[in-house]
């Protein structure tokens, strides 16, 4: 059964509004990611799951998932530790990705898709991804609109795969190596992987987030970042492997459809029931 929007005809798309369905929006950029990895990382990671997700719930549970066309470019300048560095990235000013994913948004929920989960790569874009859905989520109290990071999900299994410590979750590091030579390993070179040293103004413990997470500490914003990073990457990249990215994918994809299961049933609580 199909599970992209943009390979369905618009009939197709009018009978999918009458079954109990979510769509899912993959959203990531296209940035540089150490010399090993390619500028597609954070999108083809989030599309991939996204696809992988859909089929799955689909198959198994009867309810529709269907994956809307990606935004595959995201806010990247405000990354202090590579704004400007190295050639390859497209960056996009975070109002212009606020109103895009507003803009989609508000036009699946205007034709009955009231149901839309956003899987997104770049951290990044999380505040931007929020505003979006908040802006939406005013004039549509009934939809049910979700964003996530992937790479916070699988938070049990992450802890016994990683090798680098908290480090090892930042970005081109372990956690994203380990998963792009899962999933899409001719675009890899190991051959090229080298570590990177970040210095942070701050303690760690108020920059990282727990082992078990990833993303940022308490303190989410901080534009004072130094140490080496010629190589565009946070820590040693060379922990990852295949094998632990294939554990963390499937834990990942465990949690994804938990999440689209539980979306699409919460659509059958009364608005009413929601308050009690």
């Amino acid at each position: 059964m199909k599970v992209r929007w943009d390979e369905m005809r618009w009939p197709e798309i009018e009978e999918l509004a009458r079954v109990p369905n979510v769509i899912i929006l993959p959203i990531g950029s296209t940035e540089q990611h150490g010399r090993h990895m390619p500028l597609n990382t954070d999108i083809f990671s989030s599309v991939y799951l996204a696809e992988q997700t859909a089929h799955k719930v689909t198959d198994e549970f009867g309810i529709r998932v269907v994956v809307a066309p990606s935004i595959a470019y995201g806010e990247t300048e405000g990354t202090p530790p590579f704004r400007k560095l190295l050639p390859g990235t497209i960056s996009v000013r975070g109002d212009t990705l606020i109103n895009l994913v507003e803009d989609v948004a508000r036009s699946l929920v205007t034709q009955g898709f009231k149901n839309i989960l956003i899987i997104n790569g770049h951290v990044e874009n999380t505040p931007l991804i929020t505003v979006a859905l908040r802006r939406v989520s005013v004039d549509y109290p009934d939809a049910g609109l979700y964003g996530c990071n992937w790479y916070q999900l699988a938070s049990e299994a992450w802890p016994k795969i990683c090798k680098g410590g908290k480090a090892g979750g930042g970005h081109a590091c372990e956690k994203e190596t380990a998963v792009n030579l899962a999933i899409q390993p001719q675009n890899v070179v190991m051959e090229e992987a080298v570590a990177g040293k970040t210095e942070y103004s701050l303690p760690e413990k108020y920059i990282l987030p727990p082992l078990s997470s990833t993303g940022t500490g308490p303190v989410f914003f901080h534009s004072r970042i130094g140490g080496v990073r010629s190589g565009g990457v946070l820590a040693d990249p060379r922990f990852g492997t295949a094998e632990s990215g294939e554990k963390l994918v499937s834990a990942v994809l465990d949690e994804l459809k938990e999440i689209v299961v539980a979306i699409a049933k919460s659509e059958e609580v009364k608005p009413e029931e929601r308050l009690k």
